[in-house]
């Protein structure tokens, strides 16, 4: 195994260091999705991510382009504040803290905020598997329209041979996209390398998900890995938008057949856009994952 640097020594994400890293992160089990394994490897180009040991636990240092560089939490909890100060005289903030650190830490000594746009949104996923229930009445009703306007639709997982239909899908849903300001060229770019590595990498960052084809051309699908023993963290989900009904048909169909070993699945955040919150908010999350700053 090759040593981990210890500060001020940093060193940029790569494999020959995936194994220890996944090592220290399925001890810590994770509760938010900036610390999945895979999101870390497959956002590298975009957020220069570099690591560090301080006081023996793995920190993560982001650069990403729209945003000053700052930590991650610890990976480990040895002399956290020493860690925190350590982290904080380097950049001045740490960021995406999930709760249980922050109530580690004295208030008096440091500035703490909540930052709801990038709340994580956790669910049950039985409860997205079965969708019982009044409130989701309108759901059901997208899945039953769904199957009867495309009687033929297939899910199947995805296989990793196929990553250039899925990029066409990428490319079609990006490309109406492109017409809104909250689209931009570098959200386009940092999404698509992402879906490449995560393709690329399919095997080591144990990634899975699936995909639904109509009249045998593929017109949507989703992607997750592991974020801990019991959740399953999706990344990314793209889909024809012509066809309604097909993002509630792919979410309900990979919580079945997909993530059901899962207890609970994370959908990510949504960075404060209006449209996302109400969709998250519609299936009813289990809870809200809280992030902080801190200063």
């Amino acid at each position: 195994m090759h040593p981990l640097p210890n500060y001020p020594k940093f060193k940029q994400l790569s494999l020959e260091d995936l194994p220890q890293i996944k090592e220290r992160l399925q001890a810590f089990a994770p509760t938010v999705c900036e610390l999945s394994l895979a999101n870390l490897f497959i956002y590298q180009g975009s957020d220069k991510t570099q690591f560090t040991l301080i006081n023996g636990n793995l920190c993560f240092l982001v650069s990403p382009p729209n945003e000053a560089p700052f930590f991650l939490e610890p990976i480990g909890q040895e002399r956290l504040l020493d860690t925190v100060d350590v982290c904080l005289a380097h950049t001045k903030k740490l960021a995406r803290v999930s709760e249980k650190p922050v109530h580690l830490l004295p208030l008096k000594k440091y500035k703490i905020s909540c930052t709801r746009s990038h709340f994580d949104y956790l669910y049950l996923t039985q409860e997205l598997a079965e969708l019982k229930g009044k409130r989701f009445d309108g759901k059901r009703n997208h899945l039953k329209n769904f199957a009867r306007r495309y009687p033929d639709y297939q899910f199947k997982p995805l296989q990793k041979e196929q990553k250039q239909a899925y990029l066409n899908v990428f490319e079609k849903w990006s490309a109406t996209k492109q017409e809104t300001l909250l689209f931009t060229k570098l959200s386009y770019t940092s999404q698509k390398e992402a879906l490449e590595l995560a393709f690329d990498l399919f095997d080591k960052l144990s990634i899975s998900g699936g995909a639904i084809a109509i009249s045998g051309e593929i017109q949507g699908f989703v992607v997750g890995s592991p974020l801990n023993t019991q959740t399953a963290n999706l990344h990314f989900s793209y889909h024809n938008p012509q066809l309604r009904g097909l993002s509630q048909a792919l979410l309900w169909e990979a919580c079945r057949k997909i993530f059901a070993s899962y207890k609970y699945v994370n959908l990510e955040q949504d960075l404060g856009l209006p449209g996302l919150r109400k969709s998250k908010l519609s299936y009813y999350p289990v809870r809200l994952e809280k992030k902080f700053e801190v200063h």
